[in-house]
């Protein structure tokens, strides 16, 4: 029989204790210097940017109010207006196009934000006008302009509350040509407020949902909808006029997350040699941001447990050095066992976030 060492009981604290602090949290603003990277589900987002996955080389068209030109943040390949006659005139003067353009790839360059995908390539197409008024013709013409540029992703951050024919048309047009096409599933206006916003509610839409700042859905109404991923919308750092930051709630940032993440996932997907269409991608974006939400991998859960077992090892190490210290632990106090307990609680816990690190890859 043997009694457990006080320095030996700090050692194991630290070592559990920064098992909790360095575990991933559900979403966490991270600041580079001047620079603030866009809240992060699971450090999923931070993966693909440590393995060199930023969205190079990957083109995404923005079918929304255009974007504030003057921006610091946000750069881009070509733009185009469909509100107008001047059709060079793809300025934004609402601020939503802005905000969207600068989730999904504001660049790294020491100031502002960094998007989802700052190395991608942005098409500004102008579809909504200064008060955010779209109509079917306007967005099928920026969907047409999106194919004749060959993007990988198109994103409409906007919704009707009625399908049409030739809206679908246009929609399969793109499909056909293999783009992804990434759409709001509809703001909640209100309770039990489930309408089918289109074009998300075409099936060959992925439509997105919102998640909050727990990472949980958002409102129950989202499980009524059609909905194929969930993605951050809840206080979202976005880019704005004068070169500000503001934080914005709604479906529209969450679906401009999702484009981001989804340029992601194409770029890394293509890198392995791996098939890229919308079943794989909403696949991949469901097991990084989709975190206990309709199917999981089994593997994802494993860190919630281990941070119980964690917070419970912690708790059990406290007691004990109190009792330690205070002289109050009988002598048939089984030491011998709760020795080899802890020891293999640390090494499950090593094993198990080690098993989860490379599942997750």
């Amino acid at each position: 029989m043997f009694r457990l060492k006080p320095f030996v009981i700090a050692i194991l604290i630290i070592i559990l204790l920064g098992q909790v602090i360095f575990s991933k949290q559900s979403f966490a603003t991270v600041h580079s210097n001047q620079e603030v990277n866009q809240l992060d589900e699971a450090g999923s987002v931070n993966k693909y940017h440590t393995e060199g996955i930023t969205g190079k080389g990957i083109k995404i068209a923005i079918l929304d109010t255009g974007v504030d030109l003057k921006n610091e943040d946000i750069t881009f390949k070509k733009g185009i207006n469909f509100t107008s006659g001047e059709v060079t005139d793809f300025a934004d003067r609402n601020g939503h196009g802005t905000k969207i353009a600068g989730i999904i790839g504001a660049r790294k360059n020491g100031e502002g934000l960094i998007g989802i995908a700052p190395e991608s390539d942005l098409y500004i197409c102008k579809v909504a006008n200064d008060s955010g008024k779209v109509s079917f013709d306007g967005l099928m013409k920026g969907l047409d302009w999106a194919v004749e540029q060959k993007v990988d992703i198109i994103n409409i951050s906007l919704e009707f509350g009625d399908g049409d024919k030739a809206l679908k048309k246009a929609i399969d047009r793109a499909i056909n040509q293999h783009i992804i096409v990434i759409a709001s599933s509809g703001n909640i206006r209100a309770k039990g407020d489930t309408f089918k916003a289109y074009p998300g509610a075409y099936p060959d839409v992925i439509s997105v949902g919102m998640l909050n700042l727990q990472g949980e859905i958002y409102a129950a109404e989202f499980k009524e909808k059609k909905v194929d991923i969930y993605a951050p919308g809840e206080d979202l750092t976005s880019t704005y006029f004068d070169n500000k930051l503001t934080l914005d709630t709604g479906v529209s940032y969450a679906t401009a997350y999702a484009s981001g993440f989804a340029a992601l996932v194409v770029e890394g997907k293509r890198a392995d040699g791996d098939v890229v269409n919308r079943e794989t991608i909403i696949k991949t974006m469901k097991a990084d941001l989709n975190q206990g939400i309709d199917g999981a991998p089994w593997y994802i859960y494993t860190g919630v447990v281990l941070k119980m077992v964690t917070i419970g090892g912690l708790l059990i190490l406290g007691v004990y050095s109190v009792m330690y210290y205070r002289k109050t632990i009988p002598r048939q106090w089984p030491v011998r066992m709760i020795w080899t307990i802890l020891m293999i609680m640390i090494a499950l816990n090593i094993a198990g976030r080690l098993t989860v690190y490379f599942l997750s890859k």
